[in-house]
């Protein structure tokens, strides 16, 4: 005659039977399951700015009246190498940064003022820009037309910024799984690589940058080598190769 316990174990998967079971006085099977309680964060830190949705962009920067606005060159000197200053958080526990350097347009804005507006929860979150207005300014002549006869005219503003560029800050009473799906949606639209950082990450992969250096074992490195000509290789390195050793193009 079968028991009572046995009757029970049938009914469950294997998986469960792989555990340490235990039976009562009956000779039923008992299952427990440990809760790991997790302690809630505090939000005394938190001060919102008087406005927490993300201000629109001007497709045109402001201009004195009377002012013809200015046609400007490339300059990509303005999407090269690191960033110095606006390179960490500040206002916000979250945010989004430049991997690469790159140009932001007006559409490009639009677009990630629209996922936040969507996505956002005003009631406990807040979004600010890192950076500031539409300025640097991008000439295009008519399809058609010949080379030459001048500059084109202005056909759209962009923001030039370089890598490690803070571009957008998410911050408030709320944790990484809420805000993480609304900035994977941002960083996807992008026209440049970027990333999702929080203070832990931007800590972990400074932390981790000096360790990797420390340890390792390689003399030959892009700077020992660029610095002593090892096998002539001066003449195929520029200026920034100097400057960066291979890490910023």
């Amino acid at each position: 005659m079968k028991t009572m316990a046995a009757c029970v174990i049938k009914r469950f998967p294997k998986s469960l039977l792989l555990a340490n079971l235990k039976y009562d006085v009956h000779g039923c099977l008992m299952l427990t399951a440990s809760l790991k309680l997790k302690v809630p964060p505090n939000y005394d830190h938190v001060v919102y700015p008087e406005r927490r949705r993300l201000k629109i962009m001007e497709k045109i920067p402001p201009l004195d009246a009377g002012v013809r606005p200015p046609k400007m060159m490339k300059d990509l000197h303005l999407m090269r190498g690191p960033e110095t200053v606006h390179n960490k958080l500040q206002y916000g526990d979250y945010g989004i940064q430049a991997v690469t350097g790159g140009r932001l347009k007006h559409k490009d804005c639009e677009a990630i003022r629209m996922i936040i507006v969507r996505q956002m929860d005003e009631r406990n979150m807040f979004a600010m820009w890192r950076i500031t207005n539409l300025w640097q300014s991008v000439t295009k002549k008519g399809q058609g037309q010949r080379m030459g006869g001048g500059k084109g005219s202005i056909d759209h503003y962009v923001f030039p910024l370089k890598a490690e560029r803070m571009i957008i800050e998410v911050g408030g009473e709320c944790e990484f799984v809420e805000v993480y799906p609304m900035l994977k949606a941002i960083q996807k639209i992008l026209p440049f690589r970027s990333r999702v950082v929080t203070h832990e990450s931007l800590a972990e992969r400074e932390t981790r940058e000096k360790l990797e250096e420390e340890r390792n074992l390689n003399p030959f490195t892009f700077k020992y080598c660029a610095q002593n000509n090892v096998m002539g290789c001066q003449k195929f390195l520029n200026r920034y190769d100097n400057m960066w050793y291979g890490k910023y193009r």
